[in-house]
């Protein structure tokens, strides 16, 4: 009985000490790398100690793969980072299987079902041990990070024009975009433009993917190439970045591009694609309804100035099939000429398409 009584006791205090230290990780993020691996935090909540972590990987199908031994570091109250004294000097050891020769050979892992095993304990004795915690993640290859408009090697008219891109998955909580645009000078291509030249927007903190022409950047300069490129990222690590493309300010020929219906009217799904329009204190476009009668959704922002708000715009129904549809301007006082505009439409089955167009007064 007092066998019993003991071990309760013991299992307690073991419960409790758990409780007092815990291990931080985000395998999204860092369980892509054997550096990454140490990219973990301990949060402890009891008295200065001297502590030693061990860390095992092991893939779902291959097993064990990897495993790390650091020597004795102090652990205090508070959060705890590995110090980097002890990174360099940690044991690391991999499996003699196919996953672990490829970590050998490129320090990262290849895609597969991981967990990450950490077990802090006593650096006096390996049996006192204060936490264990387990991550898991699913490694595969990141969708592509790709830019919307404009559009690669497309030419355009605006010269503070709305920057779009795919958001990059998956998704992890806390990421955030940078964007960065140069113009391409003359013999350079649009990669050592981007690396060389001096931003024109260098812009970080995005937490959308979307991003209005920044007001303190200098505008764009017709005639001109630019570059521009995407990245994805949380803290100072790098999750996903886009390819670099290039874009030509060039009105006259970008007005060529634009696909006519008939009587000025054009196609929304065109227009989409980032064609470029002039809206003479109206704004006229075709789509068609295939669903029932209903209210067209729509709301129009002003790109030259973001902090503008458009407020009293017409009500407008859609009828079943082919719509021809007129947005009447010239009565609403905020719009300005020569100012440039972003209309947003919800198509009757759920999917948006934006309109870029100038505002031109009769």
């Amino acid at each position: 009985m007092k066998r019993v009584i003991l071990l309760i006791i013991s299992c307690c205090m073991g419960l409790a000490a758990t409780a007092q230290v815990s291990i931080q990780f985000v395998p999204e993020v860092f369980g892509k790398s054997i550096d990454g691996l140490m990219n973990a935090s301990i949060v402890s909540m009891q008295s200065k100690r001297n502590v030693r972590l061990n860390v095992t990987v092991t893939e779902a199908r291959a097993g064990k793969v990897l495993t790390i031994q650091t020597q004795p570091f102090v652990l205090v109250p508070g959060n705890n980072i590995i110090p980097s004294t002890v990174i360099r000097s940690a044991k690391v050891a991999m499996s003699g299987n196919a996953i672990g020769n490829y970590i050998r050979q490129n320090q990262a892992f290849p895609l597969g079902s991981y967990e990450y095993n950490y077990v802090l304990i006593s650096a006096a004795s390996s049996e006192e041990i204060l936490v264990e915690q387990s991550f898991n993640q699913d490694l595969t290859p990141p969708a592509p990070l790709e830019l919307i408009e404009p559009f690669k090697d497309d030419k355009i008219c605006e010269k503070r024009p709305l920057l779009t891109w795919q958001p990059s998955l998956p998704l992890i909580n806390g990421q955030l975009y940078s964007l960065t645009l140069v113009e391409i000078k003359e013999k350079q291509n649009a990669v050592e433009a981007l690396n060389y030249n001096l931003p024109i927007v260098n812009q970080k903190g995005i937490m959308n993917n979307v991003l209005m022409y920044p007001p303190i950047s200098k505008e764009l300069v017709e005639g001109k190439t630019y570059a521009w490129q995407v990245t994805a990222y949380k803290d100072k690590t790098v999750i996903n970045r886009s390819e670099v493309w290039a874009f030509t300010v060039k009105c006259e020929d970008t007005l060529a591009n634009v696909v006519e219906v008939d009587d000025g009217f054009r196609d929304i799904e065109d227009l989409a694609r980032g064609n470029y329009y002039v809206a003479k204190s109206t704004v006229k476009f075709a789509l068609v309804n295939s669903y029932a009668e209903q209210p067209l959704t729509y709301t129009i922002t002003c790109i030259t100035d973001p902090t503008q708000k458009i407020r009293s715009l017409p009500k407008l129904k859609l009828q079943r099939g082919n719509n021809k549809m007129k947005i009447d301007l010239s009565r609403n006082h905020a719009f300005k000429d020569n100012y440039s505009y972003l209309l947003s439409v919800t198509m009757p089955n759920g999917q948006p398409r934006n309109l870029r167009f100038i505002y031109k007064e009769i």
